[in-house]
């Protein structure tokens, strides 16, 4: 979507959030999903060949549009995480020991989740425990939403660590030091000259090296992190921590990527198989269709 209409869609979905809310809206989602059924061919094509891998059968109209559905309910349920609002979701949190025993080191944290269900619901947690919450990521993706998210959470670029600029690292060693958690989304990369293979769903995906680098050059504790959301309208919350045989020399540090990375990529596949349309990668994930 170009920039602008990027922008005015959201501003859109904002004006109709606070006019008649979250429920009444969710009533327009199934025409949104229609819409963008039959105008996104590419996403409909990955959407379908995912849903076969993981179903282990052929994705029906209705499973392909169920899936989008599911994307277009977490994007307006987005919204009202950021305005922190009474009409948020509820939030049920699984594993909550584990991150505050790696928050509790003193060294920071890296959170490490994927685009599966809701980064944004762990603001919530966020915002419990007073811990601030930095997000790692290439800060050209906002696109024309820039201006909109900041009227939503004033602090939202504040709390975006861009990456690829020249102060990156430094930024992210300084937020660790103080005992803050990074967040990166760490399932898509784009460069692939930079990347890692793994096994997922049955054939090998393309992964950034970056997050494990990441940990490899801090030895911050890693804990990964989803919210998917629930029947009932809330998200589930889920904290597992990551424990990585850091290498003792410059020679094993090649295995030690590739060997957190395939425990990322297991866990990836644990959750598409237990949430199967809470997967949000809507493009040739696998570089096998035609």
């Amino acid at each position: 979507m170009p920039e602008r209409g990027n922008r005015c869609a959201m501003q859109v979905a904002l004006f109709l959030t606070r006019k008649i809310g979250r429920r009444r809206l969710e009533w327009l989602l199934g025409p949104v999903t229609l819409y963008f059924f039959l105008h996104n061919g590419a996403a409909r094509r990955a959407s379908r060949a995912y849903l076969r891998r993981v179903l282990h059968r052929p994705a029906s109209i209705l499973s392909v549009m169920r899936h989008m559905r599911s994307f277009a309910q977490v994007v307006l349920d987005r919204i009202f995480f950021l305005q922190d609002t009474r009409d948020a979701p509820f939030v049920r949190v699984h594993g909550r020991e584990s991150f505050l025993q790696a928050i509790a080191q003193g060294r920071g944290c890296l959170l490490l989740g994927a685009h599966i269900g809701s980064f944004e619901a762990l603001r919530a947690l966020g915002r419990e425990h007073a811990i601030t919450l930095r997000m790692l990521m290439y800060r050209s993706n906002l696109g024309g939403a820039t201006d909109v998210l900041e009227a939503l959470d004033p602090t939202y670029a504040q709390s975006v660590i861009p990456i690829g600029q020249v102060d990156t690292m430094l930024r992210v060693a300084e937020s660790l030091e103080r005992g803050e958690v990074v967040g990166i989304l760490g399932d898509r990369t784009p460069d692939a000259s930079r990347c890692v293979c793994v096994k997922m769903l049955g054939s090998e995906v393309q992964l950034p090296e970056g997050p494990f680098r990441l940990a490899l050059a801090t030895r911050a504790p890693v804990v990964l992190a989803n919210a998917v959301r629930g029947a009932d309208g809330g998200y589930d919350i889920s904290f597992e921590a990551l424990d990585l045989p850091y290498p003792s020399s410059r020679q094993e540090r090649t295995a030690f990527v590739q060997f957190a990375a395939e425990q990322y990529a297991e866990w990836m596949q644990g959750l598409c198989l237990r949430h199967p349309f809470s997967w949000f990668n809507f493009y040739d994930y696998w570089k096998d269709l035609p």
